[in-house]
């Protein structure tokens, strides 16, 4: 089937993003970048310097959003006017709930299908996780404990990263919002959680405005407790996941790419290697689905806006939690 693609933003998810779909096969693509030039590696491609130019010219059937999150909103917005009925975008959905419940209300009033980027879900050992604790393999879940860390200089190192989306307020940095993927999957394993502790600071040498370490104590509506731990300064990566329950213990290894559990009746621990994957294959996944998605067939490893929120919402609430030093309920 042939159909138009809008890409809004060129940043590294974006260019990503373009290099994955033309991949995919698919060639009637657009791009709005503020400069508005011609990529040197695609000078077929049309360019375009607004989205009112690009969709004036044009009928698309998908638009994805790839631009700085403090810009998703204002550009959903201006996508929505045109009524593109196809919109992907990036994580996390906006850096206010408030905003995220507008493009809530606007999706459900013009019925978009609107999918939000969360491509951990698309992680092979993320899945095969959520398969063992639908088949209860290790019992009843009672806690969980979620880590990640990477160099904040070392993730775009063309890049001065003090520049960068994650050193700034105003374009929505910060290492909770921009490692957003953890309190995304611990509602997407997990379900909604109820209270939630947070205490986060700029506390390192790094020249940045946002925050760099975030700690959280949460518990869900049927009573998993559970932490999350993020950080822009461990120089080796980590990311991981820990969850016990009353009758085994599942650990993902996302740097190993492997998911080992054992359980009390074998303390064996079994593994799931899937090191033969590359990191972008995920995004491929998740892009290939999200252009293949509809309304009334939607994978369910896509992000709605519903779910998006939930996520958004747990940040927001552990910011104000460090600022009242207290719980806060959801």
């Amino acid at each position: 089937m042939h159909i138009k693609v809008l890409i809004i933003g060129l940043g590294s998810i974006g260019q990503r993003h373009l290099k994955n779909i033309l991949s995919l096969g698919y060639k009637d693509v657009s791009l709005v970048r503020r400069s508005g030039s011609v990529l040197k590696n695609y000078p077929n491609l049309k360019v375009y310097s607004s989205i009112e130019k690009a969709c004036v010219e044009n009928k698309f059937d998908y638009a994805i959003i790839a631009t700085p999150t403090s810009k998703h909103f204002k550009d959903f917005k201006k996508i929505s006017n045109f009524k593109i009925p196809n919109i992907y975008i990036e994580k996390p959905i906006t850096h206010s709930v408030k905003e995220a419940l507008k493009i809530q209300e606007i999706t459900n009033k013009l019925k978009l299908n609107v999918k939000v980027g969360y491509d951990l879900h698309f992680d092979l050992g993320l899945i095969k996780v959520k398969e063992l604790l639908k088949k209860k393999s290790i019992g009843n879940v009672c806690s969980f404990q979620v880590e990640v860390g990477q160099y904040l200089p070392d993730w775009r190192p063309k890049q001065d990263y003090r520049k960068g989306m994650s050193a700034k307020i105003n374009l929505g940095g910060g290492v909770m919002l921009d490692l957003i993927h953890e309190f995304d999957y611990v509602y997407w394993l997990f379900g909604a959680v109820k209270n939630i502790f947070g205490k986060n600071k700029q506390a390192s040498s790094l020249e940045i405005e946002t925050e760099d370490i975030s700690l959280n104590i949460l518990e869900t509506q049927t009573g998993i407790l559970g932490t999350i731990s993020l950080d822009y300064l461990q120089k080796e990566l980590a990311r991981t996941c820990k969850i016990v329950g009353d009758k085994g213990t599942i650990i993902w290894n996302y740097k190993e790419s492997k998911v080992i559990w054992q359980t009390h009746d074998n303390l064996t621990w079994q593994e799931f290697n899937y090191n033969h994957t590359e990191r972008n294959d995920r995004f491929v996944s998740i892009i290939k689905t999200f252009l293949e998605s509809k309304n009334n067939n939607s994978d369910y490893r896509l992000t709605t806006v519903k779910d998006a929120i939930e996520s958004l919402k747990m940040v927001e609430t552990a910011k104000k939690s460090n600022l009242d030093n207290k719980f806060l309920s959801l």
